[in-house]
Order: structure tokens, then C-alpha cells, then sequence
């Protein structure tokens, strides 16, 4: 799962994937605005056939906190 979400986020980021840990913060360290960050989660949505609420995307700092919250839903 982590590696999908990594996947994803790589098309949105020149940061290296390989540096990409669960603790990684999506603005801070990716420098992913918030567009960004709606964008990414829509595609992490189609990938997993979920429909995430938005008052649970605010919540995502991480990629920790997005593995976390499809493990818990999926």
C-alpha cells in the first residue's frame, strides 16, 4: 500500500521516491499545495474504490497518514 501511494505521489513531486517515508510531510517536504493534495487523494480514491470525506483529507499530514487512514477504511 505505502508503495502505491508513493507511486502516486511521485507524479506530483520531484522529490525522490526513495527518500519517501511514512513520515514524510506532504507540504513541508513534498512542497505539494493543497490543489495538490485534492488531486492526489481523487486518484488515491480511484485506486482503491473509496470515497475519502473532506473533513478527513484536512487530517493528512503524512503519507503515514494517508497509509493509515486506507488500511483502516479498506
Amino acid at each position: 500500500m505505502f508503495e502505491k501511494i508513493v507511486e502516486v505521489l511521485s507524479q506530483y513531486t520531484e522529490f525522490p521516491k526513495e527518500n519517501m517515508t511514512e513520515e514524510t510531510q506532504l507540504v513541508d517536504d513534498l512542497e505539494l499545495n493543497s490543489f495538490d493534495v485534492m488531486t492526489i487523494i481523487s486518484d488515491v480514491e480511484d485506486e482503491y474504490k473509496i470515497s475519502i470525506p473532506d473533513e478527513d483529507i484536512i487530517n493528512f499530514k503524512t503519507i503515514g497518514d494517508i497509509k493509515n487512514y486506507l488500511e483502516s477504511h479498506t
